[in-house]
């Protein structure tokens, strides 16, 4: 540029100072206002036209007003928080939603309505270099838009559908046995959660990403989005106010989302268990009756010199079919660390339901022991598909061998070849004394029936008097302590 020209752009420089600075306060403050109820507006009928309806404010509520720094700042305009309707939601389903309020296109709508506001904010009041613009005032007009979109894009939008996603969940498996074993050619049972729960679920995690990266943009030079203009103007109160507004975003983000997710594990853990136990003890013809002492069966009280195939029980064969199948759907969906917490929870809510029922109404012969083992094993296959705390499988593969051992042999199994039961070896030493004699106690032949009463075998009052232990099924015991999470507090107090 010559000097002529460089004089007449420094003129038109100091030309579009002089009239931003000519804008006064009420023409900024009315600025302001039309620009938060325009972008309040815009966000809303992104909602209204995908047939969702949202709940207007009543008379004399107080609306969420959003922190900017002042007591009385630029920004007076306070927009109404208009939830979605969670009963026009539930009435939507998983299919509704995803192709209503959760489409992509939808999600991405608001945030793009967002990030032109805050270019018009920008650019209308600058960020205060070199005299141009007033740097407090912008902070507190970004910090004003940032907090009106977490609170629109959360109360009035993603929290109202992780509620209802949760609701839409029934933890009530059905009243009636499944058929067993289920046609593996066929789609899987979703055990009560449908897969849409989990696209559900990934798209709003899909979305909470977006927001924070179209939005916030931490440490993106460039990006000229709330946390770059915010450090920008150097005003670290409405910088610390803005970070407060994404933090408390984003908690009640993930605690929502725990809940329904929480939601999902009751609803798999309840028909896991319905499977298990209604289908797999109606498949085997043997109902059990409940009482403790009355030998009724189950499926693992097979009859000596019964033939053996390598075939799982239709219950676990059907259940193992089902988890692979909801696995796919929940590892699209969670993070990774997120997958291994839920699949380990869910890994030692199966192994409760089962130990439960077998140490309080099963009871095994050395046949049925080589069933149970297999189905064992099954299980904790399809347990271990993610997490990394599964040793409670491990300690239930030793006590099996409590199944098929003879009487005579089950004194070195229990407390290892010295015989001393306090020696911290064997199963005595692994698993704790009285779970691993409470195991014992579901033999076939730990009790016999005299008179048509069920006593202790011989061997067994021999046993227990050679050890010097108590019988501790002689008296009523607390299944929750042979918990998975029992076993692993012991083996944590024990390290």
């Amino acid at each position: 540029l010559n000097d002529e020209n460089k004089r007449a752009v420094a003129s038109l420089i100091q030309f579009l100072a002089t009239q931003e600075m000519a804008l006064s306060s009420s023409h900024r403050r009315g600025y302001l206002n039309l620009e938060l109820r325009l972008l309040h507006h815009e966000c809303c009928y992104c909602l209204d036209r995908t047939g969702a309806k949202l709940v207007m404010p009543q008379r004399g509520q107080k609306p969420h007003v959003p922190t900017t720094g002042v007591a009385s700042g630029i920004a007076t305009y306070v927009a109404p928080v208009m939830p979605l309707d969670k009963r026009e939601l539930k009435k939507m389903g998983f299919a509704g939603l995803l192709n209503g309020p959760l489409k992509q296109s939808v999600l991405r709508q608001p945030l793009m309505h967002a990030t032109d506001s805050l270019a018009r904010a920008r650019l209308m009041f600058g960020l205060g270099h070199g005299g141009v613009g007033d740097a407090d005032s912008t902070a507190r007009v970004i910090t004003g838009i940032f907090s009106q979109m977490c609170s629109f894009y959360g109360s009035s939008f993603i929290f109202p559908i992780i509620e209802v996603l949760g609701q839409l969940l029934d933890t009530n498996p059905p009243s009636s046995p499944p058929s067993l074993p289920f046609d593996e050619s066929s789609p899987a049972p979703d055990l009560g959660v449908d897969g849409s729960f989990w696209v559900s679920v990934e798209r709003i995690h899909s979305a909470a990403k977006a927001f924070d990266r179209e939005l916030w943009a931490e440490q993106r030079t460039g990006s000229e989005r709330v946390w770059e203009i915010l450090v920008a103007t150097g005003s670290h109160t409405s910088l610390i106010l803005a970070k407060d507004q994404r933090l408390s975003f984003f908690q009640e983000l993930e605690e929502r989302g725990e809940t329904a997710i929480l939601r999902a594990l009751d609803t798999l853990s309840t028909h896991i268990q319905w499977v298990l136990v209604a289908g797999g003890e109606m498949s085997t013809g043997n109902r059990i009756r409940g009482n403790f002492n009355d030998k009724s069966g189950g499926p693992y009280a097979v009859p000596a010199g019964s033939s053996l195939d390598n075939a799982n029980s239709p219950a676990v064969k059907s259940l193992t079919f089902c988890l692979r199948a909801q696995f796919v759907h929940i590892q699209a969906a969670l993070t990774p660390q997120s997958l291994s917490a839920f699949w380990t929870a869910l890994s030692m809510r199966l192994y409760d339901i089962l130990v439960a029922r077998l140490l309080q109404h099963y009871f095994v012969s050395m046949v049925g022991a080589v069933n149970l083992s297999r189905d064992v094993e099954a299980l904790r296959s399809v347990a271990m598909l993610a997490g990394t705390d599964h040793q409670h499988w491990d300690m239930l593969r030793e006590l099996l061998t409590l199944y098929m051992t003879p009487p005579n042999a089950l004194k070195t199994i229990l407390v290892g070849p010295e015989g001393d039961p306090n020696s911290g070896k064997g199963l005595f030493g692994q698993a704790g004394k009285d779970q691993a004699l409470i195991f014992m106690s579901r033999r076939v032949d730990y009790r016999v029936k005299v008179n048509n009463v069920l006593k202790k075998s011989t061997w067994a009052v021999e046993l227990l008097e050679d050890l010097g232990v108590p019988d501790p099924t002689d008296g009523n015991f607390n299944i929750a302590l042979y918990s998975a999470q029992s076993l692993r507090n012991r083996r944590l107090k024990l390290t």
